[in-house]
This record gives C-alpha cells, structure tokens and sequence, in this order.
C-alpha cells in the first residue's frame, strides 16, 4: 500500500517536491520489464521510480475473478469450493496406490476444466463428469467408486456392466 505523504515519494522516500510533481502514482512509474509468474496467476513488473532516485520496485498484478457457484441437482445454489472437490476425490481413491499424489492431481485438474469454462455457475453434473473422466483415466477402482455415488447405483447388477465396460 503507498505512503500517503503528499511531500515525499512513496517508493523511496526522496522529496517529490524538488522535481515539481504534484502528486505520484504508480501509473507515473517506468515500467522496465513485465512477466506472467510461473503459475500464471499474476504479472509482475518491474519499475523505476520517477523522482529522480530512480529506485527499482516490483508490483505484481492479480486477475480478480467474480466469485464461482455451484447449482447443485435440488436447484439450491452455493458458493464453489475446490476443498469438496478435494475430498471427493480422496474418498474415491482411499487406498490406492499413490493416493495423496493422485488425488492433489485430479482434484487440480478438475478445478482448472472448471475455471476454464469461463462460466460463473457450475452445475454439479458439470463437475461430477470431470471427476468421472480424470478418474477413469488414472483409477478405475476409484472411477466405479465415485460412479456408484454421482449416479446413485444401488443395483449390484449395474456395478458389473459398468466394471464391464471399463475392462
């Protein structure tokens, strides 16, 4: 947050009087290089200070997103959270081989498919899919799991086709 002295620069401190600006902000300031961080998330920039200490600082610059939800299948609306996802996931997998590794990388890639959609409603089925997917991808044994829950199975009969149809 910039200093708000009127008489001196909020970056360096230096007095903005002796260079004759009347007030500064970060739109007055040289921008010398400008990167997206690794994960993309943000830019960084690199700036100078422009009264006259030519002070380097660096700001970065964070997509704001309006805030995601879900309408779940009863039509009640609820604010999105990736940690369900998480669980979810965790659930369906408990047991398996490389559990904790499996289920950070479905439960991270369903949340990007979900932001990627551009959309800020969701509904559940939407997400249930991309758990359905990733998980037949990587655990099939995690993939009949959550199966039987997403679409309500209660018919044994049914848990064999689709053991069936995953083979």
């Amino acid at each position: 947050m910039l200093k708000k002295n009127k008489e001196l620069c909020p970056i360096c401190n230096e007095s903005i009087k002796k260079q004759n600006i009347k007030s500064l902000s970060l739109n007055d300031t040289t921008v010398t290089d400008s990167r997206v961080t690794k994960n993309g998330t943000m830019i960084r920039r690199r700036r100078l200070c422009v009264c006259g200490s030519k002070v380097r600082f660096t700001t970065y610059e964070r997509i704001h997103r309006p805030e995601l939800t879900v309408i779940k299948r009863n039509g009640q609306i609820i604010p999105f959270n990736k940690e369900r996802i998480f669980q979810s996931v965790k659930v369906a997998l408990n047991g398996c081989i490389d559990q904790e590794k499996k289920t950070e990388q479905i439960s991270n890639e369903v949340n990007e498919k979900i932001q990627d959609i551009g959309k800020d409603s969701v509904p559940t089925k939407t997400i249930g899919e991309f758990i359905l997917k990733a998980l037949k991808e990587r655990d099939k044994i995690g993939y009949v799991r959550f199966y039987g829950v997403f679409k309500k199975v209660n018919d044994p009969k049914e848990y064999k086709r689709i053991v069936d149809t995953i083979h």
